[in-house]
C-alpha cells in the first residue's frame, strides 16, 4: 500500500488488510490518545500481512492532563499519548508475543482516505489537509467531501468537552463513493451536513462503522437522509441502532446495511460511472512452460495497465505442482476460500472466457480466506449473459498469498513453484 502525508512526514507503515482494517486500527491509534481504562489494542496475530484475526490488551486507566489547562476529570484523558506511554504499551504487545505493524511507526491520522489504488492520505485533527475530492478545516473541525471516490474514509472526532462540535459536509450537489466510512466521536458531536451525495458500496462488513461513547451523538442534518440495506441499490430507510458500543445501521427488520447512501431526502443518486477491464492476451512462464491466460486489464488515471487473471484458472494451471491450491466457498461466511497444498477440484470453466472483448466490473465484495484466515485480496468480478460472476484477481497477490514466485525476467511473466 503506498502512503503520502499532506504534510510532507511519512505515514506509518503498517500491515495490509480489508478495508475495515483501516477503521479499526484508526480506532486503535486514536483510542490510545484517550487513556480511558477500556482502551482496546487491535493488532494482527501474525507479521504475515495478510493475517486480518485480531487479538486484545486492555490497557490501564492513566491520567493526563493538557498543557494549556492542567485541569483534571475527562478533560485529561484527551491529551494526545506522548512516546513514553506508546514505548510501554509497545513493550506490552511485545511481551504477549502480538506483531504491531500498525504501532511501529507512529500514530495514524485523525482524518484518513485510503483510495482505490491502495494510496492513504490524512492528516491530524488540529491540521489542515487536503486532498483529491477532500478538505479538513481545522478551525471549524469539518471535513468536506467534494467528489471522492475512493475505498474507505475514517474521521476521528476526539473532543477535549462534552459539547465539541465536529461537521462531515457533503459539498452541495457533489457525488462521493465509497467503500465504507468510518466514524469514532469519542467526545461533542458530529453533524453530516450538506446537500450532496456519498454512496458507500462494495464493504461485507458494514456501510458505517460507528463508535459512540455515552456523551457523543451523530445527526443528520436536514434534507440529509441515510437509506440502504443489505444489497447494493437497497434504498429502505435505515436507523442507528446503538448495540451499547456501536452505532449500527439497519433496517425495520434487523438486517445491517452492507450498502447504504447518504443523500439529500426523496433525491435521486446518479448512478456510478461503469468501470472497463480491457481484454488483453497474457502468456506465462510456468515452470518455464508458456501458458496463455486471457487477462483482463484495468488502467489507472495516467493509462498504466494492470492485468488480473481468473481465480479458477491459475488454480487449474498450478495444480499437480508444489504451489497446488482448491477454491471453495464458505456460504456462511459469504467467502471465497482457499486452500494451499489441496488438489483443485475443476468446475468446468478454467482456461475459458464465456464473454470476448472489453467488459465492465464491479469491485470483488466477498471475503476470501486462505486456510480460514481472512485475507486482504484486491479482485475484481466479472458477470457474464446469465449473471454468473467470475473472479480475477492479480497474480503477485495470489503468489504472496498462497506462495509461489512471480517474477519478471525483461520479457515475459515468471512463475516458479518450487
Amino acid at each position: 500500500m503506498k502512503r503520502q502525508s499532506v504534510h510532507g512526514r511519512p505515514v506509518p507503515q503498517r500491515g495490509a488488510g480489508p478495508l475495515i482494517l483501516t477503521f479499526r486500527a484508526a480506532f486503535m491509534s486514536n483510542r490510545l490518545k484517550s487513556g480511558f481504562s477500556d482502551t482496546t489494542l487491535a493488532t494482527p496475530a501474525s507479521p504475515s500481512p495478510a493475517m486480518v484475526s485480531y487479538q486484545s490488551i486492555i490497557v490501564p486507566s492513566t491520567g493526563f492532563a493538557r498543557p494549556d489547562t492542567g485541569n483534571t476529570g475527562k478533560d485529561e484523558s484527551h491529551m494526545k499519548l506522548r512516546k513514553p506511554l506508546l514505548s510501554l504499551l509497545l513493550a506490552l504487545v511485545l511481551c504477549l508475543g502480538l506483531s504491531v505493524p500498525a504501532l511501529a511507526g507512529g500514530s495514524l491520522y485523525d482524518i484518513e482516505i485510503l483510495y482505490r489504488d491502495g494510496t492513504l492520505v490524512g492528516c491530524d485533527a488540529d491540521q489542515n489537509g487536503s486532498g483529491d475530492g477532500w478538505s479538513y478545516d481545522s478551525a471549524t473541525q469539518t471535513l468536506t467531501l467534494d467528489g471522492l471516490d475512493c475505498d474507505n474514509v475514517s474521521f476521528t472526532c476526539m473532543g477535549y468537552s462534552e459539547n465539541e462540535n465536529w461537521t462531515l459536509r457533503l459539498a452541495d450537489g457533489s457525488v462521493n463513493t465509497a467503500g465504507q466510512l468510518g466514524l469514532w466521536v469519542d467526545g461533542g458531536h458530529l453533524t453530516i451536513t450538506g446537500t450532496g451525495s456519498l454512496t458507500l458500496q462494495g464493504n461485507k462488513l458494514a456501510a458505517v462503522s460507528c463508535f459512540l461513547d455515552d456523551d457523543s451523538s451523530v445527526t443528520f442534518q436536514s434534507p440529509l437522509a441515510i437509506t440502504g440495506g443489505p444489497k447494493d441499490g437497497d434504498r429502505l430507510p435505515l436507523t442507528g441502532v446503538n448495540d451499547g458500543r456501536y452505532l449500527v445501521y439497519q433496517t425495520a427488520n434487523g438486517e445491517k446495511a452492507l450498502y447504504a447512501v447518504i443523500a439529500p431526502s426523496g433525491a435521486t443518486v446518479p448512478e456510478t460511472p461503469a468501470k472497463t477491464a480491457y481484454a488483453t492476451p497474457c502468456p506465462i512462464l510456468v515452470d518455464g512452460q508458456t501458458v496463455d491466460f486471457d487477462a483482463y486489464m484495468l488502467k489507472d488515471a495516467n493509462g498504466n495497465g494492470t492485468n488480473y487473471l481468473k481465480l479458477r484458472d491459475v488454480a487449474y494451471v498450478l495444480n499437480g505442482t508444489e504451489a497446488q491450491f482448491n477454491v471453495g466457498w464458505d456460504g456462511a461466511a459469504g467467502a471465497i476460500t482457499l486452500t494451499t497444498g489441496a488438489a483443485y477440484v475443476p468446475a468446468g470453466s478454467e482456461m475459458s472466457t464465456p464473454f470476448s472483448g472489453d467488459q465492465t466490473y464491479t469491485d470483488n465484495q466477498s471475503a476470501v480466506l486462505v486456510n480460514g484466515v481472512q485475507t486482504d485480496l484486491e479482485a475484481i468480478t466479472l458477470t457474464d449473459s446469465s449473471g454468473a460472476g467470475y473472479t480475477y484477481f492479480k497474480l503477485r497477490d495470489l503468489g504472496e498469498a498462497l506462495g509461489f514466485a512471480v517474477d519478471w525476467d525483461g520479457t515475459s511473466v515468471v512463475v516458479r513453484t518450487h
